[in-house]
């Protein structure tokens, strides 16, 4: 959907309102705090509901990304459609050129957004790659002061395994579904951890390179792993689907971010997975997301910033 279109289908607040609400409900309205559906729509606030049996006021809003937002609908629909139809990203400063009011507004809109982008069942099965990645500064060759020394140590900038760069182990299922994590130390017992959770054991045969944390995956399940000192695809077998994603995100990142601080990369990477799982979805994605978005809870309030010094894409690019 165009944003022409967005704007002209829900160019109010009540138009939003009542898509939300069919989106979450359907024709029977529910109360979010105890499930009943004997409520009442209040006559002074048109937003909200007030539940017979808890007593309760609630609206659409709670435990959503948009609970206590106090932009309006139409604005939030602009952005969410800017954000899914910029394949490889699109910055806050941008939202805010496009949109109005302040920088710190269109960031934790954002932010927020890609919340909405989470999801939490992903289950990989069949032919499953698994590679890790680094983020971070670019590595500089070493440069020499006036005593000689080296004013910046290349073993903490080099690039691959051994770096103090944020390590991403990264897992995709061949013609399917991306997904990602933050892991600071990549061993055997973390990179488990995580195939046990995003990935099926049976009928799934998952392909590595040689890193030896790898290795003890074996006794978990079927693997096949490609040796890249002597090529990097033998039929089969090969892990450029992680890669050629790996190069999708570094790319948006530097092209459209330029940096990102290790604290919010996790939605960056949520962002990118979404974009990349719904590469060949034909429906309505701005339906879709939202119907994805009702049911995240509001998860930001735990990277919420210090300080509007935090409320800025620095730190680490590609």
């Amino acid at each position: 959907m165009t944003i022409i279109e967005v704007q002209k289908k829900y160019s109010t607040q009540a138009k939003c309102l009542k898509l939300l609400e069919q989106l979450r409900w359907g024709k029977v309205v529910k109360c979010t705090y105890c499930g009943s559906t004997k409520t009442n729509r209040q006559k002074s606030e048109q937003t909200r509901h007030t539940c017979k049996n808890c007593k309760r006021s609630f609206s659409v809003f709670v435990d959503t990304i948009f609970e206590d937002t106090r932009l309006p609908l139409p604005k939030w629909f602009v952005v969410i459609t800017m954000m899914l139809n910029s394949k490889s990203g699109i910055s806050a400063k941008e939202i805010q050129r496009n949109i109005g009011g302040s920088y710190k507004t269109s960031y934790y809109t954002a932010m927020r957004v890609r919340i909405g982008m989470l999801i939490k069942s992903t289950q990989l099965n069949g032919m499953i790659e698994m590679d890790e990645s680094y983020f971070g500064g670019k590595a500089r060759k070493m440069e020499k002061g006036e005593d000689n020394e080296a004013n910046l140590s290349t073993a903490t900038l080099k690039r691959g395994r051994g770096t103090n760069k944020v390590s991403v182990a990264g897992m995709v299922q061949r013609k399917g579904m991306v997904k990602t994590k933050l892991i600071d130390k990549l061993t055997k017992r973390n990179l488990l951890f995580m195939l046990k959770t995003y990935a099926k054991q049976e009928n799934s045969i998952l392909i590595t390179d040689g890193f030896r944390s790898y290795k003890d995956l074996d006794n978990y399940i079927d693997r096949l792993e490609i040796n890249h000192k002597k090529s990097f695809s033998k039929g089969i077998v090969h892990i450029n689907t992680i890669e050629g994603f790996w190069s999708y995100v570094k790319n948006g990142i530097k092209g459209s971010y330029k940096s990102i601080s290790k604290k919010y990369l996790p939605f960056y990477l949520v962002e990118y997975e979404w974009k990349f799982n719904n590469r060949n979805y034909r429906g309505d994605e701005f339906e879709k997301f939202l119907k994805n978005a009702l049911n995240q809870e509001k998860e930001l309030e735990y990277w919420k910033a210090k300080d509007s010094k935090e409320v800025r894409e620095v730190a680490y690019g590609n």
